[in-house]
């Protein structure tokens, strides 16, 4: 067969495949039905960290990357991305909160471990963001890297995962330190301000937050990076692991803000990629292609596999941006937070995140 015939034959057969009428899709479960009829998803999110769930004192108002993850979640469901019920916790609490029912998903900054994960009521979606202990020196000091600490006073948190894992850390590096346990992760920091310690180490969230919070926060550097961050603690959504159906709806929306980033749909341009109003299915597919249009489409999509509209992630999308929107709006150079992309960077820029294959 001729290769221009065999192209044209797998564009039409893609295209009847893509373009076909919309079957029946999923019924919605017990957690979206539940959702549904109070006509709000409630997110359990931090309201005291920075760039991910702080509640602004000016505005009243809670932002960061966890409460817009929430609000992708109510646009996918309702196409409106205000009906996020946020509901704050400053500690663990939200997992019983979650247990009881008072929650629909948990989007705190919980570190997805196996001792949570374990726990049968409970499961982990897919990490948003990949945390780790790193260090706080001053600027003055011109500490940069692992050998400048080789004999340093290290400041630390009393049972904190950074006093736990420290030790380990150093030892592997061939370097010897002298660790300086205060009971509170505030008095380190003062610690460290008032020079009893030339570094500070913790979670790197807590270290910029930190920073940024001193009086003169240039006066400071955080370690960033995978050369420096010295474990791996990845923050994802938690919800109860009775409804797999909730559970798919969560994963692939979160996901799907991922994708979204990968195929260059952004909240600029979304309503151009879109499938336009009375725009037929095989028409829209030629002109975005099969991947948007299954991503994308109204007629195209696949969200009904998921008991949602087929053009769900077109809602998010619109609503709050892809990943990478997300992720600049509260922890790149103008938000609220900085912290470099590094590991939470797509595969192909060197990162962590991938979504899987949408189809």
């Amino acid at each position: 067969m001729p290769k221009a015939i065999l192209a044209l034959c797998l564009l039409l057969t893609v295209s009847t495949a893509l373009a076909q009428p919309e079957t029946e899709g999923v019924k919605p479960g017990p957690t979206l039905n539940s959702i549904l009829a109070r006509g709000v998803v409630a997110c359990g999110v931090n309201q005291e960290v920075l760039g991910f769930g702080y509640l602004d004192p000016n505005t009243g108002e809670l932002r960061g990357l966890e409460v817009d993850l929430c609000r992708a979640l109510a646009a996918a469901i309702f196409g409106d991305a205000t009906a996020a019920q946020l509901v704050p916790y400053v500690d663990d609490s939200g997992l019983d909160a979650l247990e009881q029912g008072e929650l629909d998903v948990l989007l705190h900054t919980v570190v997805w471990a196996l001792s949570a994960d374990a726990n049968p009521r409970l499961d982990f979606g897919p990490a948003m963001f990949y945390g780790g202990q790193s260090f706080l020196v001053q600027a003055s000091s011109g500490l940069a890297d692992w050998p400048d600490l080789d004999g340093a006073v290290i400041c630390v948190a009393a049972d904190s995962v950074a006093a736990a894992s420290l030790p380990a850390a150093m030892t592997s590096r061939g370097l010897n330190f002298q660790p300086l346990e205060l009971p509170s992760a505030d008095e380190a920091v003062t610690a460290l301000i008032e020079g009893q310690c030339q570094a500070y180490t913790a979670n790197l969230v807590e270290l910029e937050t930190a920073r940024q919070r001193a009086a003169d926060p240039g006066a400071y550097v955080v370690w960033q990076g995978r050369d420096h961050i010295y474990t791996q603690e990845p923050f994802a959504p938690v919800y109860r692991s009775d409804d797999p159906q909730w559970r798919d709806l969560v994963n692939w929306t979160l996901l799907g803000l991922i994708a979204a980033e990968e195929l260059g749909v952004s909240s600029e341009n979304v309503l151009t990629l879109s499938q336009q109003p009375g725009e037929q299915g095989d028409d829209y597919i030629t002109r975005v292609g099969p991947n948007l249009a299954r991503f994308l489409g109204e007629t195209t999509g696949l969200g009904s596999q998921l008991a949602l509209p087929n053009d769900f992630m077109a809602a998010a999308v619109r609503e709050v941006g892809n990943y990478g929107e997300i992720f600049n709006r509260y922890l790149g150079l103008a938000g609220d937070l900085v912290i470099e992309r590094d590991l939470n960077a797509l595969w192909r820029d060197g990162g962590l995140l991938v979504a899987p294959v949408w189809r």
